[in-house]
């Protein structure tokens, strides 16, 4: 009778999981698949680096000079047709004003906005690009300001910094004026604007008419 109730004990199990090593399997399963989970999510919040130089005036390969057909064969077609200076969409906080080359100014002549999802281009008829913005979470000056950081940082790592403050847009209902803060560095001819706080956008500037 114990022999008989002996095979039938190993019968159970043979060819199969033990329910404790079941239990082990199941718990191993499931913290593989956390930590895959948590993985993706760090990729996610983890945006790809965007140089912005402002040394030399290069943002996705785009430099100050180059003509609205230059930026088109390299990046294609606009994202949007939006005539603002930021994409379509942006809550602005660039440059209070971003004038135009004097070569443009007699007679006038505007210069066309060149959208590309999060970046924007300002191309002059006379003398390319002269300003160019990015509002990307992985935008960073070779200085390592980037958008996300604190406005505070860019005192920290220039000596030519202006601050202020700048419109954000019409008051609600009679109420205050909507504000945003930014900070401006002087990089040789290149000014490199911070808007926000923490920093929402990078605008790169030069005031020359020559390429």
């Amino acid at each position: 009778m114990l022999l008989r109730s002996i095979a039938v004990e190993r019968n159970r199990y043979n060819g199969a999981v033990r329910p404790g090593t079941l239990a082990l399997i199941l718990l191993a399963a499931a913290a593989v698949v956390v930590a895959l989970t948590l993985s993706l999510a760090r990729d996610d919040d983890e945006a790809p680096t965007v140089l912005v130089d402002e040394r030399t005036g290069v943002l996705h390969g785009i430099r100050f000079g180059d003509s609205e057909g230059e930026v088109r064969t390299r990046l294609g077609e606009p994202s949007d047709d939006h005539q603002g200076v930021f994409p379509q969409g942006a809550d602005y906080t660039g440059p209070p004003a971003i004038p135009s080359p004097q070569t443009d100014q007699r007679p006038p002549r505007q210069p066309t906005p060149l959208h590309y999802d999060e970046s924007a281009y300002l191309v002059s008829p006379t003398v390319g690009v002269f300003s160019m913005a990015t509002l990307e979470r992985g935008a960073r000056t070779r200085a390592g300001i980037g958008v996300g950081d604190d406005l505070e940082l860019v005192r920290e790592r220039y000596e030519r910094v202006e601050c202020g403050e700048a419109v954000a847009g019409e008051p609600v209902f009679g109420g205050e004026t909507p504000m945003y803060p930014w900070c401006r560095a002087i990089v040789g001819d290149i000014r490199t604007f911070f808007g926000e706080d923490p920093i929402e956008s990078i605008t790169l500037t030069r005031y020359t008419s020559s390429r």
